[in-house]
């Protein structure tokens, strides 16, 4: 018969399984731990969104408080968590949604050695390096500024593209930009717009005429003097427009400077756009039947079918169609009231030369922005698409009476604009 203190001993040795498995692992004293490194407690945890997430590694069988230490230590990490007895993470921050959570869910013993406590499902343990000091904040997420001063945002605009001549002309040799060192300098120099490109390009300029939107996250690159801003990006301008300069006279022509044209003639595409609002139609150059030893005639057509050429060039005052078909260059003829733009290309026709481009009073974006409008003989407000049989809307010059405003009109009033350069139409 065993003594009573033998029996006693006994059963706990026979049990010592099953009291083990009950009893939860003890937690490792810290002065095992790399030094520095101290136990911050237990902490909420999802495959979905991982408390710590920048490094990590599994080992089903080693798995320990130190090794995981160790591992997120040598890349220089503030932060090292163990969870499900297995898994080691690492991080510089603490990331949301993770928070404290009852110690008592980080119960799993660690793999590698079973008195220490590896997280838990849904727990996990984390370590802090105390010797380091805090990482520093993250960077201010950079915003498109909206006022500047006497500055106001426009948007975000391609610039450059598809052929097209620079959106703003004039670049300032600025070192370092920001929306507020751009804008000063632009007004300073006496232009009302400013524009930021590929974080650090200013241009200026008083007229923007080829306007093509962008959404506003193109403009995505920080200015590099202001890494709180955004100044665009690869062929995409913020502009910005002075709010105090006194806004153009619609009735006036624009200059050859204000449309980049001073070296070249000014290329554009035409569209009929509503003045009450409504679809813009592409317009283009349709060639008439030629009878023999007399000219050939093109006009301006809004058929589909019809719309052989669609870009022209303003130069000298002249509207010029491109050539088409190797025919010559097609030369305007004044409008007459009530009738179409006609076209010649026959040499001895003298080119009609008052035309020009007006600034546009139903820009969405403003009067210092185009597209501009096509004026002839001082008028851009005259042009109507009118019906006719059998050719459907015929674009007309200043057709007769009743008024283009009046109701018991069949003409619909359009202005002409000037729209981006493009051969694909």
């Amino acid at each position: 018969m065993l003594p009573l203190l033998g029996l006693t001993t006994a059963l706990l040795i026979v049990s010592g399984s099953v009291l083990a498995s009950a009893i939860p692992p003890t937690r490792r004293s810290e002065s095992s731990f790399p030094i520095g490194w101290t136990s911050i407690g237990c902490y909420s945890d999802s495959s979905a969104s991982r408390t710590l997430r920048i490094a990590a590694y599994t080992d089903v069988n080693a798995m320990t408080i130190e090794s995981c230490i160790t591992f997120c230590a040598s890349g220089g990490y503030l932060y090292a968590g163990v969870e499900y007895s297995r898994e080691c993470y690492c991080d510089n921050v603490i990331e949301a949604p993770g928070a404290r959570i009852d110690d008592g869910i980080c119960n799993m013993p660690c793999v590698g050695n079973t008195t220490e406590t590896c997280g838990g499902a849904g727990g996990m343990s984390v370590f802090q390096d105390t010797a380091l000091p805090p990482p520093p904040p993250p960077p201010p997420i950079p915003v498109i500024k909206q006022t500047v001063g006497d500055f106001r945002y426009v948007g975000c605009f391609k610039d450059g593209v598809d052929g097209a001549a620079r959106t703003l002309q004039t670049q300032l040799d600025i070192q370092g930009v920001s929306a507020e060192i751009c804008t000063a300098a632009c007004k300073a120099a006496g232009f009302i717009l400013a524009g930021l490109e590929y974080g650090q390009e200013c241009w200026c300029d008083s007229y923007m005429p080829l306007v093509l939107p962008a959404p506003d996250s193109d403009c995505n690159l920080a200015c590099n003097s202001d890494n709180k801003e955004l100044c665009g990006a690869g062929n995409r301008l913020t502009v910005y427009q002075d709010t105090t300069a006194q806004p153009l006279n619609a009735q006036v022509c624009l200059t050859t400077t204000q449309l980049h044209s001073s070296n070249e003639a000014f290329a554009f595409n035409l569209q009929a756009v509503p003045v009450t609002g409504g679809a813009p139609q592409i317009v283009g150059n349709y060639e008439l039947t030629a009878s023999a030893g007399q000219p050939t005639y093109f006009q301006l057509s809004m058929a589909p079918v019809d719309r052989e050429a669609h870009s022209f060039t303003l130069s000298g005052n002249v509207l010029q169609p491109d050539d088409f078909e190797g025919e010559g260059i097609p030369i305007p003829i004044e409008p007459e009231v009530g009738g179409v733009q006609w076209f010649a290309a026959w040499s001895t026709f003298t080119p009609y030369n008052k035309y020009c481009a007006k600034p546009n009073p139903i820009s969405s974006f403003g009067i210092f922005f185009g597209p501009p409008i096509l004026s002839v003989n001082n008028h851009a407000d005259l042009w109507a698409l009118c019906p006719q049989v059998p050719d459907g809307e015929v674009l007309i010059y200043s057709p007769p009476t009743p008024s283009l405003t009046s109701n018991t009109s069949d003409c619909q009033a359009i202005v002409l604009e000037m729209t981006q350069y493009n051969r694909t139409f």
